[in-house]
């Protein structure tokens, strides 16, 4: 089992350097969120998938709305235990954290998915103190869900965002990895981004260090190269500004 420094209970103060990772299609392969609702939602909801690729709602708002129609018979055994048997882990994840843990960087998860999903992961893998963040669940009569920024504050959209900006107020030098469109505005406030899929195609353009990945393995290799360098820089760049 490996052992990581305990992790606080709230995003990273201080100055810190921050591997920011989303979860689903990011950490493991498949959406799991996606694969919860459709295995357990009790009423179709293909009419929130459509609100939500028109734009109509937020990423939030619309796991929100289909975590209400799960069934209120599943239980936390029932979903957790679907988790076991879905969730594939991208190859190179573990070595990420080991060389996160041995040069100094923090590694956190931000993800609009569902906790006990990342925790069963996480759980299985040995690393259950990982620090993450992600969307609280509860059984209340109904399955709920919720988010909440960094200030415990409930969001009904930008939650990645709101995490990508406590780290910059905090001064972190922030590496985000991601996939989807929910990550975009949050990757574009990262020094680096580690990118695939849908994020790769919207900042491969625009944004100064963005490398595409596909297993973590590849971006170990980046960081061991060059992640010296961008620290080097960042700290002369901030001494500067002082």
């Amino acid at each position: 089992m490996r052992v990581y420094r305990s992790a606080p209970p709230g995003y990273a103060q201080g100055m810190a350097n921050v591997l920011c990772l989303d979860f689903d299609d990011t950490i493991v392969l498949d959406n799991i969120s996606d694969a919860l609702m459709a295995r357990f939602a009790a009423e179709d909801w293909s009419h929130l998938k459509d609100a939500y690729r028109r734009g109509e709602m937020s990423v939030e708002q619309f796991n929100a709305a289909v975590f209400d129609l799960i069934d209120t018979r599943v239980t936390y055994d029932n979903m957790r235990a679907f988790v076991r048997e879905r969730a594939r882990v991208r190859p190179g994840f573990l070595e990420l954290l080991d060389w996160a843990h041995w040069n100094d960087w923090q590694a956190v998860i931000v993800s609009n998915g569902f906790d006990f999903a990342i925790d069963e992961v996480l759980s299985g893998l040995g690393v259950d103190r990982v620090m993450r963040h992600s969307g609280k669940t509860r059984f209340d009569y109904r399955w709920r869900v919720r988010y909440l920024s960094p200030r415990g504050i409930e969001v009904q959209e930008g939650f990645k965002l709101g995490y990508a900006n406590a780290f910059k107020r905090a001064g972190d030098f922030v590496v985000y990895f991601g996939d989807g469109a929910s990550d975009v505005d949050a990757a574009r406030l990262a020094r680096v981004v580690f990118a695939r899929d849908t994020l790769w195609e919207r900042l491969k353009d625009e944004h100064e260090r963005i490398y595409e990945f596909e297993t973590f393995h590849d971006a170990i290799d980046v960081l061991q190269r060059e992640a010296p360098g961008w620290l080097e820089s960042f700290s002369s760049t901030t001494a500067a500004a002082d």
